[in-house]
C-alpha cells in the first residue's frame, strides 16, 4: 500500500491502474461517453465509406480502360476551311477519298492495325407498316463487332460484306418502329431511298455506345444512288501496345500529312475534324483525381468533426470533474498523471469507437457491393466496381484515430492540469 501511495505521489501508476482509471472515468458518465463515441463512430464510418466508394469508382472506371484501349481509333472527317490559304478560299469544303485512305494505310502501316474508309448517308426507310429516317453506314467487322450484338436474325457473311448486296441489319428501335416487333423485321424488306433491302438481323449496342445506324456493306453504301464518291470519315485503328504518347504523336503525324496534301493552313482547326478516344482516358484520369481529392477532403472533415466532438465532450468532462481532479491532486497524484489520464480517456474513446466505425463502414461497403453486383451483373461497361478498403488503409486509419484522440484530448488535459486546488474545492 505504501508502495502504491509512493508511486501515486510520484505520478507513476501501473498500466493496469491507468486503464482502470480510464474505464472508471468513462463509466461515471455513460451519456457523455456515448455522445463522444457516437461522434467518433460517425466520423470514421463516413471516412471509410467515402474512401471505399471512391476506390470503387476508380476500379469501375479503370476496368473499362481495357475496352477503351482496345478500341482506340482516330477518326478523321471532312469540314470547311475557316481561312484562305495557298489558293483555297474561306468556306472551301474539304473532301476525303478512297485514295486518301489507301495512302494513309501505306504510310502508317507500321503504326496502325488498319485504316478504313467509312461512308454514311442520311436516308428514309419505308416498310409496309411504317417510315423512319435513318443513317445508312457501312459495316466493318473489326470496328462494329465489338459494340453490336445481334438480337434477332443474323449478321453479314464475309461474302456479303465483300460485295454490293442489298442486305442490311437495323437497330431494335427501328425494327419496332417499322414492323411492331424486333423478330418481325428479320427477312422482311424495307425501301431505302426507293430501293429494296433485305433485313438480315436486328442489333443492340453494348458498352453504352450510342449507335443507331442501318448497316450495309461498304461497297453498297458507296454505290447508293445520288451519293458522290466521297467518304464520311477515315478510321485508323491504333496498335494496342502503343503508348499513349506514341498514339498522340501518330495523330499529329496523320494530321500534318493530310493538311499538307490538301493544302490546308496548319492553324485551320475546322478544315478536318479529328475524334479519338485517347482524350477520353485523360479526361477520366482528371475526373478520378478530382474524386480522390474530394474524398480526402471529405474524409478529413469527417475526422475533424470527430476530433471536435470528442474534444468538446472531454473538455466538458474535465469541467464537471474539477473537484474530483482536485481530490486526486490532494491525494498525491501528480499533474503528469492527471494529464495522461485525460489524454488516455480521449484516445480510448477514439480508438474503441473508431474501430467500431471502421467495422460498420466495412460492413456497409460489403452490403453496397452486393447491391451493385446485382444490378450490374450483365453490364460490360460499369461506373462503380468493388468498393473495398485495403488493410494498409485500415492500419493507417487506426494510427490516424490514435493521433486524433491525442489531438482531441490535448486541450482538455492541459485544462485539467491547470486546476487550482483551493478554487476547485469550493466548486459545487
Amino acid at each position: 500500500m505504501m508502495d502504491g501511495l509512493r508511486k501515486m505521489k510520484e505520478g507513476r501508476l501501473s498500466l493496469d491502474n491507468f486503464f482502470k482509471d480510464i474505464l472508471a472515468s468513462v463509466r461515471m458518465s455513460r451519456r457523455r461517453g456515448f455522445l463522444s463515441g457516437l461522434m467518433t463512430v460517425w466520423g470514421v464510418f463516413i471516412f471509410i465509406a467515402v474512401v471505399g466508394t471512391s476506390n470503387g469508382i476508380d476500379r469501375g472506371n479503370r476496368s473499362n480502360y481495357d475496352y477503351i484501349l482496345g478500341y482506340i481509333l482516330i477518326s478523321v472527317s471532312p469540314g470547311e476551311t475557316s481561312m484562305a490559304y495557298d489558293g483555297l478560299v474561306k468556306g472551301h469544303r474539304v473532301s476525303l477519298t478512297r485514295s486518301d485512305a489507301q495512302e494513309l494505310q501505306t504510310l502508317f502501316s507500321d503504326r496502325s492495325e488498319f485504316v478504313y474508309p467509312r461512308k454514311q448517308n442520311l436516308v428514309k426507310c419505308v416498310s409496309l407498316t411504317g417510315t423512319a429516317g435513318a443513317v445508312v453506314s457501312d459495316y466493318r467487322k473489326e470496328l462494329n463487332d465489338n459494340v453490336l450484338q445481334i438480337t434477332a436474325g443474323r449478321n453479314f457473311t464475309q461474302v456479303e460484306l465483300d460485295g454490293r448486296s442489298r442486305n442490311c441489319i437495323i437497330p431494335e428501335n427501328m425494327a419496332v418502329q417499322l414492323f411492331g416487333k424486333s423478330d418481325d423485321a428479320v427477312n422482311r424488306t424495307i425501301q431505302v431511298d426507293g430501293l429494296p433491302y433485305l433485313v438480315l438481323g436486328v442489333y443492340k449496342t453494348l458498352h453504352n455506345v450510342s449507335i443507331n445506324y442501318v448497316f450495309v456493306p461498304f461497297e453498297t453504301s458507296m454505290s447508293m444512288q445520288g451519293m458522290e464518291d466521297e467518304l464520311s470519315s477515315i478510321d485508323i485503328k491504333l496498335i494496342l501496345d502503343t503508348s499513349v504518347e506514341e498514339k498522340y504523336r501518330l495523330k499529329e503525324d496523320i494530321r500534318s500529312w493530310l493538311y499538307f496534301k490538301k493544302g490546308i493552313c496548319p492553324d485551320d482547326a475546322s478544315a478536318l475534324h479529328f475524334e479519338e478516344s485517347i482524350d477520353f482516358i485523360d479526361a477520366q484520369e482528371k475526373l478520378l483525381d478530382s474524386i480522390r481529392l474530394f474524398t480526402v477532403i471529405l474524409g478529413l472533415l469527417s475526422l475533424l468533426m470527430g476530433i471536435l466532438g470528442v474534444s468538446s465532450i472531454v473538455y466538458l468532462s474535465v469541467k464537471e470533474r474539477t473537484k474530483e481532479i482536485a481530490v486526486r491532486l490532494v491525494c498525491g497524484s501528480g499533474k503528469g498523471s492527471i494529464f495522461r489520464l485525460i489524454l488516455g480517456e480521449a484516445v480510448f474513446i477514439m480508438l474503441i469507437f473508431g474501430c467500431i466505425g471502421m467495422l460498420l463502414g466495412s460492413a456497409a461497403l460489403k452490403v453496397a457491393n452486393i447491391v451493385v453486383e446485382k444490378f450490374t451483373a450483365d453490364e460490360k461497361w460499369i461506373f462503380i466496381g468493388n468498393m473495398t478498403v485495403s488493410w494498409q488503409l485500415i492500419l493507417s486509419c487506426t494510427a490516424l484515430v490514435i493521433v486524433c484522440g491525442l489531438v482531441s484530448g490535448l486541450a482538455p488535459a492541459r485544462k485539467a492540469t491547470s486546476v487550482r486546488i483551493n478554487q476547485a474545492m469550493e466548486c459545487e
